[in-house]
């Protein structure tokens, strides 16, 4: 993701920072289902931000791609994570919005296109999902008989109230609600955060308001979990609902404020001193700690590469050196440099034979 801050700060040709902007979001967002993007999709939005190809070519190249012996190689996850993210910047900076439950559908159709089934359509069964947040309870989401009736009422509500003459804490407050009852009646089964949070995008530039850069590129996981915590209420446990969390990536990404967003804090498990710097609202960012013996073991310079390798062996085990080629563009000797790297700083061993082993990936 940092590939594109250059474009943030030099972007001088019209429609050049929207197009980085959009790429940062759609690959940001990800996150929100723990997915992680290929090289490739990289090299292609790098493309579409200069102006060397439009969107709908990008889209295409990401396709054909999957289609190709390198991209077949590669994890389920990643080939949809790829495909999604190309899908999204096709809507982010599109002008068309309707503010209406038909629209909500029609974005998750366009979004997630020949990557789910049933893309567009409500979900027809009722769900759970255990929340790490929430100490692995779920939210109760809506009836998905009442989906619909549900989602009209909101829309409805939502038309009658006028952002004119508001001040921002009554626009934050009254914004964060609507988004968190659209995500807690959860229309989708499959892409619901992410079809809300390009919905929340789109909705906030029809109304006039400038969407900061990087705040779902860096914090996409964050607004998730605010979005739980919005909805997620347990009076036997002593847990209601708190707007704050979601209140506060809303601040930042409007108004510019530079809240402190750690997910560590939304825990309902928290302890009297996290809540005490919860409140404070202390601002920076936390200070992540390295061994020194993996300090010595990656070279400086290929740093960012060995991070995005670990990061593949850590969710994909059984992933092989050429779909680790495939996926990070680089060459096979390479690669087998840096899993040496890996091995020697004890961050990687191999666990099995080379065929029919896996990887483990160590902190």
């Amino acid at each position: 993701m940092k590939g594109f801050d250059e474009y943030y700060d030099e972007a001088v040709e019209p429609g050049k920072r929207e197009r980085a902007f959009a790429w940062a979001t759609a690959i940001g967002l990800q996150d929100v289902d723990g997915l992680r993007t290929s090289e490739y999709l990289y090299e292609v939005a790098k493309r579409h931000i200069e102006g060397d190809i439009t969107a709908d070519k990008a889209r295409d190249l990401v396709d054909d791609y999957y289609e190709t012996k390198s991209g077949r190689e590669l994890p389920e996850e990643l080939k949809v994570a790829d495909k999604v993210s190309a899908r999204i910047i096709e809507v982010v900076n599109d002008v068309g919005f309707d503010l209406s439950p038909s629209y909500l559908s029609a974005l998750h159709g366009l979004i997630f296109e020949d990557v789910l089934k049933g893309a567009g359509g409500f979900r027809e069964v009722n769900i759970r999902k255990r929340e790490w947040v929430l100490k692995d309870d779920s939210v109760t989401y809506g009836d998905w008989k009442a989906i619909e009736s549900s989602l009209d009422y909101a829309f409805d509500r939502e038309r009658e109230f006028s952002y004119v003459r508001r001040t921002k804490r009554q626009i934050i407050e009254h914004f964060s609600r609507f988004i968190a009852t659209i995500w807690r009646i959860h229309p989708f089964r499959e892409g619901n955060t992410r079809t809300t949070a390009v919905f929340a995008i789109k909705y906030l530039k029809e109304l006039g308001y400038k969407v900061a850069d990087n705040m779902f590129k860096e914090n996409s996981w964050y607004f998730r979990n605010a979005l739980v915590r919005a909805c997620y209420e347990n009076p036997l446990k002593g847990v209601g609902r708190t707007f704050e969390p979601l209140e506060r990536f809303f601040r930042n990404l409007l108004f510019g404020e530079r809240h402190e967003l750690k997910n560590r804090y939304l825990r309902v498990d928290l302890g009297n001193r996290q809540k005490s710097e919860l409140k404070a609202g202390r601002r920076g960012s936390e200070k992540r700690s390295e061994k020194s013996g993996q300090k010595k073991a990656v070279r400086k310079g290929g740093q960012k590469t060995v991070e995005r390798l670990w990061r593949l062996l850590k969710d994909y085990p059984h992933l092989s050196q050429a779909g680790l080629v495939a996926a990070l563009g680089i060459t096979r000797s390479t690669v087998q440099k840096h899993i040496e790297n890996l091995k020697r700083a004890g961050r990687l061993r191999r666990i099995g034979p080379d065929k029919g082993g896996h990887w483990e990936a160590v902190k």
